[in-house]
C-alpha cells in the first residue's frame, strides 16, 4: 500500500467520517509520534441486512507502519459515531492502549469495553476542558464546546510543524442545560496565537441562522406533557442526557413517575447517574416492573426507538409485544429526535401505526420536540471569526456538505488554495504555512453483526442483498449412487422469487435445463458432486439473467440414493 511520511510535517489522515456520516476517526502524526482523535461506528443502511455496526478496518494502521508510534487516543465526546469503534481499534492494533476522554465519555467507553475481551491493557484517562496533554512533540489542548451530549471538547493539536484545530461535534448553545458554557475566550485566544488549519463539523452547513438552545425543547415538552391525562411516551437517543434531565425535571414538577425502556438507554442513564451528570429527585424514577402499578395519568416512559428500529422498545410497544406497556387511544407519543438519513421509512411506519391507534403524536416536523446538536451557518461563521484559520478542511459530513462548507470558508475570506476538501483515506500534510493533500490510501470497512460482534464477510452480505431483492431457489436432484442416473423428478422450490410455482411451462423449462446440464457434467465429473453443484448453479444463473433479468440465490442439492433405499447428501 502506498504510504509516505515527510519528516518534520504534521500529517492528518481521516480514517473515517469525512465524505460520509459515522466512523469518525482521524490520525495525526508528527515524526515518530502519532495520536488518534475519536474512533466511531457507522450504522447500516437498509441495503445491509443483518448488519449491526460498520467500522473502519484499523489493520490499515499496521500495514502502513504507524501502529507502533501511536501514543494515545483522544476522544472529543461520548456519541457512538465517535466512541463505538474503540473496541475494534484496540483489537486491530493488538497492543496496550492509552485513551483520553472527559469523565462521562470515559464512563461510556468503559461500558463498551466491558462487552469485549482483549489480550492487552486499555488505560482510560479522565481529562477536563482546559487540560493540556503531551505526546512527544505533540501537545493537545482541550476546549469546552456545547453539543447534544455533555462533556464535549474541541482539540487544539500543536506541533513544531504548525497548529491544527479539531472542533469535534458542536453548536454554540448560550443557555446550556448544565450551565457549562461554550469557551468563547479560549477560541479567541487561540485565534490570536494562530491556527494553521481548521477541521470543522459540517453537519448543519445547509441550515441558516443559529441552532436553538436545548432549553427550548424543555419548554415545548412541558407544554405537551402537562395537559395530557394519560401516559406519555418519549423516544430519544440513549446518550441525550440533557433531554432526559429535562424530562425528569418536568416529571417532578407534574408529580409523574419516569420509567426507562431499552437496554442502551438503561445503560447510559446508569452511567450518567453514577457519575453525577443526571440529577434525579427522590421518588421520580420507577422500574419497568412497576409500570402497571402507576396510574396512567402519572406515567412517563422514556424509550429507545426514535429511528424506527424494529427491535427497539418503541417498536415493540407499537406492535403490542411489550409485556409491561399497552397503547390506548389518547396516549401521548413524542419522538424527540431527528430522523437520521436512511431511516425515514422506518420512522414513518411507526408514526402511521401510532396514528391508527389514535394516539396524540408529536415529532420534529410538527412540534418543537427536538433541536440539533450541530452548529448552523451563523455559528460556523462565528467559529471562523474567532479562529481566523490560514487553511480549512471541512469534516463530519457527506460530500455535498463538505463542498457547501468550503463555499462558506470562501465567504469568510479564504482563497481556493487555502481550502482543502478531502475524504476518508486522503493524507493531508501541514508544514508551516503550507497545507496540501499528498496521497491517498484505501481504508476498508468491516460489517459487524450480533451481540458477539462477529465480522460479516462481503460474500455473505452480497448473498443477503440478493435474497432480499431476488429471493432463493432450491434445486434438488435425486441420483442413483451406483449408476449416477437421475431418480425421479428434479424438484424446484422458490422463496421470495416471483415466478414459478404457478407457471408450469416455466418450471418444465427449468427442470429440463437442469437435467441436460447434469447429463453433460456427469460424463466428466462422475460422482464428484462438489464439482457438479457450482456448474448447475452457474447454468441457472445464466438462465434467470437472460430470461428475467433477475439474480436469485441458487442452492443446488444433490442427494444420492443407494440401492437399499434412502438418500445421502
Amino acid at each position: 500500500m502506498a504510504y509516505k511520511y515527510n519528516s518534520g510535517t504534521l500529517q492528518i489522515l481521516p480514517i473515517g467520517g469525512v465524505g460520509e456520516f459515522g466512523m469518525n476517526a482521524t490520525l495525526y502524526r508528527y515524526n515518530d509520534t502519532a495520536l488518534i482523535v475519536d474512533a466511531g461506528v457507522m450504522f447500516p443502511d437498509t441495503d445491509q441486512p443483518g448488519v449491526n455496526l460498520i467500522v473502519p478496518d484499523y489493520t490499515v494502521l499496521n500495514e502502513i507502519g504507524v501502529d507502533r508510534i501511536i501514543a494515545g487516543v483522544v476522544i472529543t465526546h461520548g456519541h457512538e459515531d465517535h466512541i463505538g469503534g474503540i473496541p475494534f481499534l484496540c483489537r486491530d492494533l493488538n497492543r496496550d492502549m492509552e485513551i483520553y476522554g472527559t469523565r462521562l465519555t470515559c464512563g461510556f467507553i468503559r461500558k463498551r469495553l466491558e462487552e469485549h475481551r482483549f489480550d492487552h491493557k486499555v488505560d482510560l484517562h479522565e481529562v477536563v476542558a482546559g487540560d493540556t496533554l503531551s505526546f512527544g512533540e505533540i501537545k493537545v489542548h482541550l476546549l469546552r464546546v456545547t453539543h447534544s451530549i455533555v462533556d464535549c471538547v474541541a482539540l487544539v493539536i500543536e506541533s513544531p510543524a504548525g497548529t491544527a484545530f479539531h472542533t469535534g461535534d458542536f453548536k454554540v448553545d448560550q443557555t446550556p442545560v448544565d450551565g457549562k458554557n461554550f469557551d468563547f475566550a479560549g477560541f479567541a485566544e487561540w485565534g490570536k496565537k494562530g491556527i494553521d488549519v481548521l477541521l470543522s463539523d459540517s453537519t448543519n452547513i445547509a441550515k441558516k441562522g443559529y441552532t436553538l438552545s436545548e432549553r427550548t425543547v424543555g419548554d415545548s415538552l412541558k407544554q405537551i406533557i402537562e395537559p395530557s391525562r394519560q401516559k406519555v411516551i418519549v423516544a430519544c437517543f440513549s446518550s441525550h442526557i440533557h433531554r432526559i434531565q429535562q424530562i425528569v425535571r418536568i416529571a417532578a414538577e407534574l408529580n409523574r413517575r419516569v420509567v426507562l425502556l431499552g437496554r442502551s438507554l438503561e445503560n447510559s442513564m446508569s452511567v450518567a447517574r453514577q457519575l453525577g451528570y443526571l440529577k434525579v429527585p427522590a421518588g421520580v424514577m420507577a422500574n419497568k416492573e412497576e409500570i402497571r402499578e402507576i396510574p396512567e395519568h402519572r406515567l412517563i416512559i422514556i424509550t429507545t426507538g426514535s429511528q424506527g428500529e424494529p427491535m427497539s422498545a418503541l417498536s415493540r410497544i407499537v406492535r403490542g409485544e411489550a409485556k409491561q406497556v399497552e397503547m390506548y387511544p389518547g396516549d401521548t407519543i413524542i419522538i424527540s429526535a431527528k430522523t437520521i438519513p436512511g431511516n425515514e421509512k422506518s420512522v414513518m411506519r411507526i408514526i402511521n401505526s401510532l396514528y391508527r391507534m389514535e394516539a396524540e403524536i408529536h415529532y420534529e416536523e410538527i412540534s418543537e420536540v427536538h433541536v440539533s446538536g450541530h452548529a448552523s451557518r451563523e455559528e460556523l461563521k462565528l467559529v471562523f471569526s474567532l479562529l481566523t484559520p490560514r487553511h480549512f478542511v471541512p469534516i463530519h459530513g457527506d460530500r455535498m456538505q463538505l463542498v457547501h462548507h468550503a463555499e462558506l470558508a470562501k465567504e469568510m475570506g479564504l482563497t481556493r488554495r487555502q481550502i482543502h476538501v478531502v475524504e476518508s483515506g486522503d493524507i493531508v500534510e501541514l508544514a508551516g504555512d503550507k497545507v496540501s493533500k499528498i496521497d491517498s490510501i484505501e481504508i476498508n470497512r468491516r460489517f459487524i453483526e450480533g451481540d458477539r460482534f462477529e465480522e460479516l464477510e462481503d460474500i455473505a452480505l452480497r448473498d443477503r442483498r440478493r435474497l432480499s431483492e431476488d429471493g432463493l431457489i432450491v434445486v434438488t436432484l435425486m441420483v442413483d449412487e451406483k449408476s449416477a442416473e437421475l431418480v425421479g423428478e428434479v424438484e424446484v422450490i422458490t422463496r421470495g422469487f416471483l415466478l414459478l410455482s404457478d407457471d408450469e411451462a416455466e418450471m418444465v423449462q427449468i427442470r429440463d435445463r437442469v437435467r441436460r446440464r447434469f447429463s453433460e457434467l456427469k460424463r466428466k465429473d462422475r460422482l464428484n458432486w462438489e464439482a457438479v453443484r457450482p456448474k448447475i448453479r452457474s447454468a441457472l444463473r445464466s438462465y434467470f439473467r437472460k430470461r428475467m433479468n433477475s439474480f436469485p440465490v441458487i442452492l443446488p442439492i444433490i442427494l444420492t440414493v443407494p440401492r437399499t433405499g434412502g438418500a445421502k447428501r
